[in-house]
C-alpha cells in the first residue's frame, strides 16, 4: 500500500516563491491522491493567504499563526497532519518530478530513518522551472542512497515517519526571533542521540534559491547571525561542538588541551578577523572577483572572510551565553 504524505511549507512574505514552489508539487508523478500539502503562513503580510483559493491537483490546506518562526510553523503544520510520511519543505524549494517518490521510497520498510533530498543551489530568478539548469539522475551504480552525518540534515528539505517525529521531540527553536537557525540540527541531533539513520535520496532532486549566497554582503551577515546563535545552543547541547569542526578553531585557546597546530590556527583566526583586516580582505576579494573570479585564490579568500565574520559572530555569543572558563586572547 503506497503510504500517505503531508508535505509541510513554513512562510512568511514568499508569496511568489511559495507559488512557484506549489507549482513544482503538481508536477509529481507520485499519486496526488496519496499526498497533502499544508502550508503554515508565519504571519505574512504580503497576500500569501490567497494561496488557499487556487486549486491544485493536491489538496492543499492553509494555516494561519502569528509570526512565531518556522520551527513553530512546522510543528502547527504537523498537528493538523494524519500521513503516514512527512515531508518538510522551505517556500524557496523547487522539485523535480519524481523527487516525493523517491523520498518515500527510501523509508519502505525502514524506521528510526530520517531522509533528505539531493538539493543543487539556484539563485538565477529569471529563469522559469523548464528551464532550469539540467542535471541528471542516472548514476552507474545501484546506490540510491547516501549514508549522511546528523549534522548533514536541513529541514528546508527532509523526511520523517510522522510518530518518530513526535518521538524526537518536534522542532524545538532557539529563544531568538524570526528564522528558527539551528532548529534542523537541534532535530537531528536529537534524533541522533536516540540512534535514527540519516540519509540522501541520491534521485530526490530539488532547488533552493538561497537568498542568502546571492551575494557576499548577505552571505557574511547570516553566517555571523547563525554563528551568534550557535553558542546559545551549545550551551544547549554542550557535546555538540565537537561535531561541529566549523567553530574548531574559532573557540578560545585551551592551553592545555589544543594541539600546537591548532593554537597556531587560532591565532591565525584571531588575527585576521579585526573588523580592519577583514576590510582589507573584502577589498582585495573585489579586486580579485574582477579578473579572478574562477580562481582557487579568490574562492579560499572568500571562504576566509566568512569564517572571519563566523568567529566575530561566534566570539560575540560565547560573551552573551557561555561564560569562558579558557583563557582567552
Amino acid at each position: 500500500m503506497t503510504p500517505t504524505v503531508s508535505i509541510i511549507i513554513p512562510t512568511y512574505n514568499r508569496r511568489a516563491f511559495l507559488c512557484e514552489t506549489l507549482d513544482s508539487l503538481a508536477q509529481q508523478r507520485f499519486p496526488k491522491h496519496n499526498f497533502e500539502v499544508i502550508v503554515v503562513d508565519d504571519g505574512s503580510m504580503d497576500g500569501t493567504e490567497a494561496v488557499a483559493a487556487k486549486t491544485f491537483p493536491f489538496t492543499l490546506r492553509y494555516f494561519w499563526q502569528p509570526n512565531q518562526g518556522d520551527a513553530e510553523a512546522r510543528n502547527l503544520g504537523v498537528n493538523h497532519s494524519q500521513a503516514d510520511i512527512l515531508v518538510f519543505l522551505d517556500d524557496d524549494i523547487l522539485v523535480e518530478p519524481d523527487y516525493l517518490a523517491h523520498l518515500v521510497e527510501a523509508h519502505n520498510a525502514s524506521t528510526n530513518r530520517i531522509v533528505v533530498g539531493t538539493e543543487h543551489l539556484w539563485i538565477e530568478e529569471t529563469n522559469p522551472l523548464f528551464n532550469r539548469p539540467s542535471v541528471s539522475t542516472a548514476h552507474n551504480d545501484t546506490k540510491q542512497l547516501e549514508e549522511l552525518d546528523f549534522v548533514d540534515i536541513c529541514s528546508n528539505n527532509m523526511s520523517i515517519r510522522r510518530e518518530e517525529f513526535f518521538q524526537v521531540g518536534m522542532m524545538q527553536k532557539l529563544d531568538f526571533p524570526g528564522s528558527s537557525i539551528w532548529c534542523d540540527v537541534d532535530f537531528a541531533y536529537r534524533a541522533f542521540c536516540q540512534g535514527f539513520e540519516f540519509y540522501r535520496s541520491v534521485e530526490a532532486v530539488c532547488w533552493h534559491r538561497d537568498y542568502v549566497k546571492r551575494d557576499l554582503e548577505s552571505h557574511k551577515r547570516r553566517m555571523k547571525e547563525t554563528a551568534y546563535r550557535a553558542a546559545a545552543l551549545f550551551q544547549k547541547y554542550p557535546d555538540l561542538q565537537a561535531h561541529l569542526p566549523m567553530f574548531s578553531d574559532k573557540t578560545p585557546i585551551n592551553w592545555q588541551k589544543d594541539s600546537v597546530r591548532l593554537i597556531v590556527r587560532k591565532f591565525g583566526r584571531i588575527l585576521s578577523s579585526t573588523s580592519f583586516i577583514l576590510w582589507i580582505l573584502e577589498k582585495f576579494a573585489l579586486v580579485l572577483s574582477k579578473y579572478f573570479s574562477s580562481s582557487s585564490l579568490f574562492q579560499a579568500l572568500l571562504r576566509w572572510i566568512v569564517g572571519g565574520h563566523i568567529f566575530q559572530g561566534y566570539r560575540a555569543g560565547l560573551r552573551k551565553f557561555k561564560p569562558v572558563t579558557q583563557v582567552e586572547i
